[in-house]
């Protein structure tokens, strides 16, 4: 017998409303992947960047959540500890390691001599979207978070893409490997917060706001995406794939532990 859990009707409108920007965001992956200028100089741009978001959105924006709320100086060392043992922090530390590798990889193999190659430089597309996030936590609380934790990840999209390259060249096993590493922990995080809004009790307000939340934070996220892999969309496709124009992927309720729509009463 099926242990899959029903789930709201709502639930499963944000879910078909974010599946055609997860779909767009994977058109970004493919189109740059198959891009006949990709290079090892433009993979250490990109790569650059996804170590930023793994090491300054992901480490230190985990390592400062479980800090804030401290007060006392005598703690510090205790709070610093908790801090960096705490499972997150490891989880985010290992997926900026397994970048950080592929990053070399692209160095020995390319000569990028751009400042957005080098780790640590943020990009204005990406700041928009933590400022995003940041100010929808300001404003709505707790489904602030809850929307930041819906879209992390863009539903694997990018890690799904970088696994394909396997078996290409050295650098592409390095993606390769790097994306197989980060894939299982994004996908359980993802699903885990999917599937918890199944037991989360909201107004049909607090759903309509939920969505317009998720929504603005998917179409920021295009932008970052494009801009982060050097653009491999035009603003016109766009704009397009802002307004829904993609086919939306399948999202998998089975491995979520959810009825999908078809079945569930």
């Amino acid at each position: 017998m099926s242990s899959a859990r029903p789930a709201p009707r709502e639930l499963h409108a944000l879910v078909a409303v974010n599946a055609r920007l997860w779909a767009a965001e994977a058109e970004i992956f493919s189109t740059y992947f198959a891009a006949p200028n990709r290079s090892a100089a433009t993979d250490e741009v990109w790569l650059a960047r996804q170590c930023f978001k793994e090491l300054i959105d992901g480490v230190v924006g985990r390592l400062g959540q479980l800090t804030a709320a401290e007060t006392r100086f005598e703690r510090t060392v205790k709070s610093a500890d908790a801090a960096l043992t705490d499972a997150g922090v490891r989880i985010e530390l290992k997926h900026y390691v397994a970048f950080a590798i592929a990053h070399r990889v692209s160095q020995h193999e390319g000569a990028c001599t751009k400042v957005a190659a080098r780790i640590g430089t943020d990009w204005p597309e990406n700041s928009e979207l933590q400022n995003m996030r940041a100010r929808q936590r300001r404003e709505f609380g707790a489904l602030g978070s809850r929307a930041a934790a819906f879209t992390e990840g863009g539903y694997c999209t990018l890690y799904r893409a970088g696994m394909t390259l396997k078996g290409g060249s050295v650098l592409d096993d390095a993606i390769a490997s790097a994306s197989a590493q980060v894939f299982d922990d994004e996908w359980g995080h993802m699903l885990d917060g999917i599937a918890d809004l199944a037991e989360v009790s909201l107004s049909p307000r607090e759903w309509t706001v939920f969505e317009e939340l998720t929504v603005a934070q998917g179409r920021c996220r295009l932008r970052m995406r494009n801009a982060q892999f050097d653009h491999p969309l035009t603003d016109a496709r766009l704009r397009e794939l802002e307004a829904g124009a993609a086919e939306p992927l399948i999202f998998d309720y089975a491995r979520a532990g959810l009825l999908p729509p078809s079945i569930d009463v």
